[in-house]
């Protein structure tokens, strides 16, 4: 029989706990950017796993034989529609996530981080306007999310194949009655899976609707709300300030650039705020000395 060799990050582990620091996994190399800025390299170690199987291979990790109960080891991961669902995973030991936002981009947004963005490009205007329409463009980007967030729920409730990372959601939000086409939506959803309607789909959304009232801010996925942030934003900019928005500042609210500057103009102050913060608080003074945070922070 085959000798199974452990997985990279066991060895990983090893190299850490050989040096005495804490031993990190995180959802790929974005959230390592993110979270260097608030850990001592010094004391902790940061590991990305692949993004696309990120959060399976830390659970993984967090149960296996090779590392489980192993000291100054943790798992930051997006909890995504767990938080909904209530899934056992979210009691696997040693595993950090926010009890609020599903997911690292939502606990970008849910900060002051945007409206410190739109005030840094937007500086000859009123910052109280500046602020105002900020919250406008937030609370509708999140009501549209929270729609779409019905069928990626579905989806995810019953592993049923549908590809809703594959709909550009520019194509289905119609920007003059910021409604999300719902019809369209599951139409282009179905069209793969045997057995499954359109009209099916819509029926199962909407009684997960009942289940799951709307607004509920758990249902958005934090990628969707930034890409229809960038989507809906030169027409709602425009029916605000009664003007277009200038040329100079158009690059910097698309999808890609306004994810950048998210991250960047994120302050450690607003993440103080946060459940996952005290989460990561309570896992170092259960596994004192190994820290996550940097001290001075």
């Amino acid at each position: 029989m085959t000798r199974m060799e452990p997985p990279n990050y066991v060895s990983e582990y090893y190299l850490a706990r050989f040096a005495s620091k804490s031993f990190v996994m995180v959802e790929g190399t974005t959230d390592r950017a993110l979270w260097n800025e608030y850990t001592d390299r010094m004391l902790c170690s940061l590991y990305p796993t692949k993004e696309d199987k990120g959060k399976d291979t830390i659970i993984a990790a967090l149960k296996s034989t090779h590392l489980r109960d192993m000291l100054g080891f943790a798992g930051i991961v997006d909890a995504d529609y767990w938080l909904i669902t209530q899934a056992p995973e979210l009691n696997t030991d040693n595993l950090l996530y926010d009890d609020c936002c599903s997911d690292m981009e939502l606990i970008l947004l849910r900060s002051d981080a945007l409206k410190k963005i739109l005030r840094n490009n937007f500086y000859n205007f009123d910052i109280d306007e500046i602020d105002c329409f900020a919250e406008t463009l937030i609370r509708e980007s999140y009501r549209l999310a929270a729609e779409f967030g019905y069928f990626r729920l579905y989806n995810d409730v019953n592993d049923c194949g549908l590809r809703c990372n594959a709909i550009p959601l520019a194509h289905v939000i119609d920007v003059e009655t910021l409604e999300l086409e719902a019809k369209l939506v599951a139409s282009k959803l179905t069209g793969h899976i045997p057995g499954l309607t359109s009209e099916d789909l819509l029926q199962q959304v909407a009684q997960l609707r009942e289940q799951y009232p709307p607004n509920n801010r758990k249902l958005c996925r934090g990628k969707d709300v930034v890409a229809i942030i960038a989507h809906i934003f030169p027409a709602l900019f425009e029916a605000h300030f009664g003007k277009d928005l200038p040329p100079n500042t158009s690059a910097a609210f698309k999808e890609m650039p306004l994810s950048i500057s998210l991250r960047s103009a994120y302050e450690f102050g607003y993440f103080k705020q946060t459940s996952l913060f005290k989460r990561i608080q309570e896992w170092e003074d259960q596994n004192c000395p190994y820290k996550i945070l940097k001290s001075a922070l």
